[in-house]
């Protein structure tokens, strides 16, 4: 077997990206920021370096990397401005960095899709003050992810009492209507959409993505519209290389933009992805930037897939059914619970605060709700909530 020049990895998560790159039998030297936990050797990685890429991106210029590294590669969030830096210094394929940073500033990407995709009025609290026909509105950081720090203000009347609050965050209008996420890997021969998946989120005031379903149950003219808009989208902010994950709304029959971002989806999105179409983002956006390498044949698993996030807070976990168990029911393709027994559940104020989650595929719709709901009973939570009595010992529940 011909050996392939090895590629630059920023970033110790997810762990979809290192596992692709040892399935297409490209070596890695692996990048980790000091704050992230230090990953163990594995297939292909010929070494691992610490670097504080997140608060200082020129440090990636310090680590030592083969004369013969083909490309600079990043999946998680805080390593794509970093892993550009250092593409383009070593003139290496990427998406650009002036492309990152349209995605990763919230408010540079409202201004650069201005012209050509038209979204919702917005501007900057303090700066740019909204009018009553602006509201309901949303703020939120403008480099902010994961739904932290994210207020839903209902009107006008609520707005002059959370304006200092609130203030240098980006404000838009609250955009009704159904969500979607959009998941496309860019090259030489354009944007290549992989899928559409339909959310569910808490609502008002937070908006924490309690599930996602793909394919998105929508008619195919609704589909090709949402796609066009993302492929104007990606092209106005200049992404031409790589995996993205765009979010958008139907509002009255208009798709409009919530925000894109140069990297596979959260949420095991790229998991639903595969399982209904065979297509694996991470080895899609691999071959973007070294072309060449071989495509694995697709081989979808199930017609639907959806991950649900186990709507757990408020409350103390007293315990729960066996998870091992729930496992190896119908369909059930990940199961994880990350609270324990005696834990504090809190109302989410972001999405790293849910306990946990299963993924499950079926050959319908139906089917695939019904299988959601089966693990949900077979796991069966005691939650205490505060208004009610509290047990003097609340026991784990049988594995039985």
């Amino acid at each position: 077997m011909t050996s392939r020049p090895p590629v630059a990895l920023v970033g110790a998560r997810p762990a979809e990206g290192p596992a692709a790159l040892a399935r297409l039998g490209i070596p890695f030297v692996w990048i980790v920021d000091p704050g992230e936990p230090l990953p163990q050797a594995g297939p292909g990685v010929l070494a691992v370096h610490r670097a504080p890429y997140r608060d200082d991106p020129i440090s990636l210029l310090e680590v030592p990397l083969p004369r013969d590294t083909a490309a600079v590669l990043s999946f998680t969030e805080f390593g794509l401005l970093p892993a550009a830096l250092l593409s383009e210094a070593l003139g290496l394929p990427s998406v650009s960095v002036g492309a990152v940073l349209r995605t990763r500033d919230k408010l540079l990407m409202r201004r650069a899709l201005r012209a050509t995709c038209p979204g919702p009025a917005f501007g900057v609290v303090g700066e740019d003050e909204p009018d009553a026909d602006d509201f309901p509105l949303v703020a939120k950081p403008v480099r902010g992810a994961g739904s932290r720090g994210l207020r839903y203000v209902a009107g006008p009347a609520d707005y002059p009492a959370l304006r200092e609050e609130l203030r240098g965050m980006l404000w838009e209008r609250y955009i009704r209507g159904p969500e979607y996420s959009v998941e496309a890997v860019s090259g030489e021969d354009g944007h290549r959409v992989l899928g559409v998946t339909a959310k569910r989120t808490s609502g008002r005031p937070r908006f924490i993505e309690t599930g996602h379903e793909a394919p998105a149950p929508v008619d195919p003219l609704a589909r090709d519209r949402i796609e066009e808009c993302v492929r104007r989208c990606l092209d106005a902010l200049g992404v031409d290389r790589g995996a993205s994950h765009t979010e958008v709304k139907v509002e009255d029959g208009r798709v409009q933009v919530i925000e894109t971002h140069t990297r596979a989806g959260g949420d095991r999105i790229p998991l639903l992805t595969r399982l209904v179409t065979g297509l694996d983002q991470y080895e899609l956006a691999i071959r973007s930037v070294l072309p060449g390498t071989a495509a694995a044949e697709p081989r979808p698993r199930f017609a639907h897939a959806a991950v649900h996030y186990f709507r757990w807070e408020d409350a103390v976990l007293a315990g729960h059914n066996d998870p091992d168990r729930c496992r190896a029911l119908d369909g059930v393709v990940e199961l994880e619970v990350r609270a324990s027994p005696g834990d504090h559940l809190p109302v989410w104020q972001h999405s790293h605060e849910r306990p946990g989650h299963v993924v499950v595929g079926a050959a319908g719709r139906d089917e695939l709700r019904a299988r959601v709901l089966a693990v949900e009973e077979a796991l069966d939570p005691a939650l205490h909530h505060a208004a009610d009595p509290v047990p003097a010992a609340p026991p784990l529940l049988s594995a039985s």
